[in-house]
């Protein structure tokens, strides 16, 4: 629009039109004074029209002086050529290197030609410059080295490359690495530069980095301060490239790990003045460390509790056994009865706390058999019908196809009260609880850590019941380890804590999810697809009792008890050869050997610890088999890590016995073992 328009528009108008138009000019004219790239507009003669901070300080031009300046006087040669060629011809040169003459600067220009304001006819040409010491001094920090860039010849003229430059610059590989590259002022230790990670990894900006002097230790958390100043400060001393990890403080007050990787700028003269770094976010790394630390530390409590309660198992043998010879000893009306009753119930409650051990540790025998799911959980269902009450349903939905698996029934039912004890809370009255069973055949493998589930057939126990959908925390909580309080099974945490233990051993696991506003829990068994062949009840030979004589005449069977503890193998000694077996004894496994090399006579029984110093009773029945010894094998033990043993899944003629025990059961066991 020309200016004698203006004579149709009123004088407010145009007023108000002016203002806008001043207000347009001023905000683009601040931009351009603030844009971090050097702008300048040189006439056709080459003198300066305008140029901005960045050009300026480039330059070494002052803001007075730069009007009508000519740039001949400054720039290259060559450069000068290119401008005159690009105002001719109207073609744009892109990526044109020089170097300053003053000090030797590294430039990148861009030559375009625009028209003049007042006069169409005229060319004027606009340079952008960019500063490449800068990015070069960037590159060093992240890279350790110099940016490799074609020699410069002596002429300070460089002309550009015939082929195009990369598409990625050293600045922007900073600007897209997840790490804080940094430079701090030695000695103030005043950040100076911080690449723009600094805003995602704690939440300032790098402005902030660099405008506040105390952001140094500021970034750093209370706890780690003092030792990490010490340490920057002792690298400055020694000159020695610096590692350090440290927790620090985000914006938002939360901790962050960082590991620091730094050195000093080698100076040219004098001493260093800066230092260089790089920071990256560690948090991650740290969790797991935790987390393997804790699991350490949960393992090693684990196999302290099995040993102690290996331990106590041994002397809780001795003391049951002894005070039930010494019970059968006394007459029916003696007064002394009692006090040994006494003995016996508090070795009682004693096993009970080896047994909370053991499931803590989960490292507990089970007696387990062939059982059908289906009729052992009709059974179970009445039971846990009782237990419910009348303000709380169960409907029993069991698949019509039987499925058959290695469990034991009486452990299950304590896995299945555990499990609906814990359904049950926060149910309301007239709700109810859904058991049933289906089948599932895994093809993949899905195993995962401390849970796993090999590909297979399995039978599977849902337990459905109303209730809020458990977060993920509660779920991963929910069958962690905990010690129960006065009882082993009235302590919802500890129960499931057992049940799970129990389902483990037995080569399963228990899962919980969440259905719409119902708990699913899971219990997955491997299922046996042969013929049974076990009883779910404990096989006992059928022969007739012994004649209560005295002495028997001939022995039955000769039996060979392996027990470095002292005290079990002279009562179990004292209590078989009662019965009228033949008994030999070892106190190792390598004195067991030797007695079996020496002693003529067949042994049909080994009756041999688990768990004993050189060498375990597994080895000592692999090293008899080696030797052609054809015997079956009867394991006691109070503990044992064995799991092919404590899961039940032991060869035939093989059985175990879960110290401490009574010497009914003892006998119990060694006639089924014999009978098998």
């Amino acid at each position: 629009m020309e200016r004698t328009d203006l004579d149709q528009w009123r004088s407010r108008e145009v007023a108000r039109l002016l203002a806008l138009v001043e207000t347009q000019r001023r905000y683009y004219q601040e931009i351009v004074a603030s844009i971090p790239v050097g702008l300048m507009v040189l006439s056709s003669d080459l003198s300066i029209l305008l140029a901005n901070g960045a050009a300026r300080k480039i330059f070494g031009l002052h803001t007075g002086d730069s009007p009508h300046r000519r740039m001949d006087t400054i720039l290259p040669t060559s450069l000068l050529d290119r401008i005159e060629e690009v105002l001719q011809t109207g073609t744009a040169a892109n990526g044109v290197m020089i170097e300053t003459t003053r000090d030797k600067r590294r430039l990148r220009v861009s030559i375009l030609a625009i028209r003049d304001w007042d006069e169409e006819a005229a060319q004027e040409a606009l340079l952008t410059i960019e500063d490449l010491t800068t990015v070069e001094v960037q590159s060093a920090l992240v890279f350790e080295a110099p940016m490799i860039e074609a020699p410069v010849p002596a002429t300070p003229v460089i002309e550009a490359p015939p082929a195009p430059r990369p598409a990625v610059t050293a600045s922007e590989f900073i600007d897209h690495l997840d790490a804080v590259i940094w430079a701090v002022e030695v000695p103030s230790m005043n950040f100076v530069f911080a690449s723009p990670y600094a805003e995602t990894l704690l939440g300032f900006a790098p402005e902030h980095w660099t405008s506040h002097p105390s952001f140094w230790l500021d970034r750093v958390h209370n706890a780690d301060r003092d030792w990490v100043a010490q340490s920057y400060q002792r690298a400055i001393e020694s000159g020695a490239a610096h590692t350090s990890e440290f927790q620090a403080i985000t914006a938002g007050g939360g901790p962050l790990w960082l590991r620091e990787y730094s050195r000093l700028l080698p100076a040219v003269e004098g001493q260093p003045r800066y230092m260089i770094g790089v920071a990256v976010d560690v948090t991650e790394r740290r969790m797991l460390e935790d987390q393997l630390v804790q699991a350490e530390r949960v393992e090693a409590v684990s196999r302290l509790a099995s040993r102690m309660a290996h331990d106590l198992n041994n002397a809780l043998m001795i003391l049951t056994g002894y005070s039930e010879e010494l019970l059968t000893a006394l007459p029916a009306g003696s007064t002394m009865r009692s006090d040994v009753q006494e003995i016996l119930s508090a070795t009682e409650r004693v096993g009970g706390l080896t047994s909370q051990l053991l499931s803590f540790a989960r490292r507990q025998g089970q007696a387990v058999a062939e059982i059908e799911l289906e009729s052992a959980l009709a059974k179970i269902s009445l039971r846990l019908d009782a237990l419910l009450g009348t303000h709380v349903g169960l409907d029993l939905h069991l698949s019509a196809e039987p499925n058959r698996v290695r469990a034991d029934a009486s452990q299950l039912e304590h896995v299945l009260t555990a499990i609906v004890e814990r359904a049950r809370q926060g149910m309301h009255a007239g709700e109810r609880i859904t058991l049933q069973t289906s089948r599932l055949e895994i093809t993949e493998d899905l195993r995962r850590p401390n849970a796993p589930l090999q590909p297979g057939a399995y039978a599977v126990i849902s337990i459905v019941a109303p209730s809020q959908p458990l977060d993920g925390e509660a779920k991963a909580a929910l069958f962690e380890c905990s010690l129960p309080g006065k009882e082993p099974w009235d302590d919802v945490a500890a129960t499931l804590s057992r049940a799970y233990g129990v389902v483990r051993q037995w080569g399963g696991d228990i899962s919980v999810s969440n259905a719409p506003h119902a708990s699913v829990f899971r219990i997955f068994l491997p299922r046996l697809e042969a013929p049974a062949g076990l009883a779910a009840e404990p096989v006992v030979a059928a022969a007739e009792p012994l004649p209560p004589a005295p002495e028997p005449p001939a022995p039955l069977a000769t039996i060979l008890v392996v027990e470095d503890e002292a005290g079990i193998r002279a009562l179990v000694r004292k209590i078989l050869r009662r019965q009228g077996y033949q008994v030999l004894e070892a106190a190792n496994g390598q004195d067991a050997l030797a007695l079996c090399r020496e002693h003529a006579q067949r042994v049909e029984l080994l009756i041999t610890d688990v768990l004993m110093p050189q060498m375990g009773g597994r080895e000592l029945v692999e090293r008899l088999q080696t030797q052609g010894h054809d015997m079956k094998v009867l394991y006691v033990s109070g503990y044992t890590d064995d799991t092919t043993i404590y899961s039940g899944e032991l060869p035939a003629g093989t059985a175990f016995l879960q110290k401490p025990f009574t010497l009914g059961s003892l006998l119990d066991k060694v006639k089924e073992v014999l009978a098998l």
